[in-house]
């Protein structure tokens, strides 16, 4: 039993000399002793210690409460025989004038693994603030005297130019719009014709060519669609030139005004791509039963109200 005392003791003894083994030291500074009135005071905590030891810094901002708190410099960090050494700057400052003591900080630290805290206290500082000197007797004048800076020709020359360069932009851009402005007073605008009415006419063309009557069946076929997918283009506004028949009739069902002749236009596109792509020899009927169908398309979907004119502008000079 006494041997075992001995063992604890003995363990207890080396760890408590391997704790006091461990080093750390800290001194606080400031750069000067004396300052004036509004002067910003750099204080200044410089750290040594071994790599195994953990150190956590008070709160100086809040701790340090003799002086105002400005801003907390760049921490500067490095390595001296195997020890760090950490700095820490802050700047404080004093509105009145007075002798201060910043007081000892407490700095908790600890050693490896062992969790418990000690303490380590930095040495005060005193500095003295004192007012600016002033003699009550003399005038109140700037501490300074203005300073008289040297004209900067270049920069007056380079400032005219701006100024000329703009002048003359601004002229440019008047003399544009006025030229666009008068432009506009001159131009009067002509009256597109509506789609059906092209469609009509063309359509009333055809039929005077009589092609079908002159065995120009495939050419009649050919034109009659052509005519009716250009007022459709027209009229409703899809690329009905570029689709097939299939895929006109579809988008026609997706129209109000275009549902009207749904299924007429369905028997047009029918008969005329017989001709067409199976090379068909329609009755005569067929050909004139194709004029009557173009032109009853043409006819149902003439809007009910008539469509705004559309608007063109053409110079009045050369007509």
């Amino acid at each position: 039993m006494v041997k075992f005392f001995k063992i604890v003791f003995l363990a207890a003894l080396f760890s408590q000399s391997f704790i006091l083994a461990q080093s750390i030291s800290v001194s606080a500074t400031t750069d000067t002793t004396k300052y004036k009135v509004g002067d910003y005071i750099k204080y200044n905590l410089e750290l040594k210690y071994d790599k195994n030891i953990n150190v956590e810094l008070p709160p100086v901002k809040d701790s340090v409460k003799v002086l105002d708190f400005i801003e907390q410099l760049p921490t500067d960090s490095s390595q001296v025989d195997s020890k760090i050494v950490k700095k820490y700057h802050f700047v404080f400052s004093k509105y009145d004038s007075s002798q201060v003591t910043i007081p000892a900080l407490k700095i908790a630290y600890t050693v490896g693994s062992d969790t418990t805290k000690r303490f380590l206290a930095t040495n005060p500082v005193t500095i003295l603030v004192t007012t600016l000197l002033v003699n009550p007797n003399q005038d109140i004048k700037d501490i300074k005297e203005p300073m008289k800076l040297p004209m900067n020709w270049l920069l007056i020359i380079i400032i005219v130019l701006l100024a000329a360069a703009l002048i003359v932009a601004l002229y440019y851009v008047y003399k544009y719009y006025r030229k666009k402005k008068l432009a506009k007073e001159n131009i009067v605008p002509e009256i597109i014709i509506p789609p059906y009415e092209i469609a009509l006419g063309e359509l009333r063309a055809l039929d005077e060519k009589e092609l079908w009557q002159r065995g120009l069946i495939k050419q009649y076929h050919s034109e009659i669609t052509e005519i009716i997918r250009k007022y459709f283009e027209s009229r409703f506004n899809f690329r009905a030139l570029e689709m097939t028949s299939a895929e006109i009739l579809a988008v026609l069902s997706y129209i109000q005004d275009g549902k009207k002749v749904g299924n007429i236009a369905g028997n047009f596109f029918s008969n005329a791509d017989l001709v067409k792509f199976a090379k068909f020899e329609p009755m005569p009927k067929v050909n004139e039963e194709m004029m009557q169908q173009a032109f009853g398309i043409v006819n149902s979907t003439i809007p009910v109200t008539p469509e705004p004119q559309q608007i063109v502008s053409e110079e009045v000079n050369g007509k």
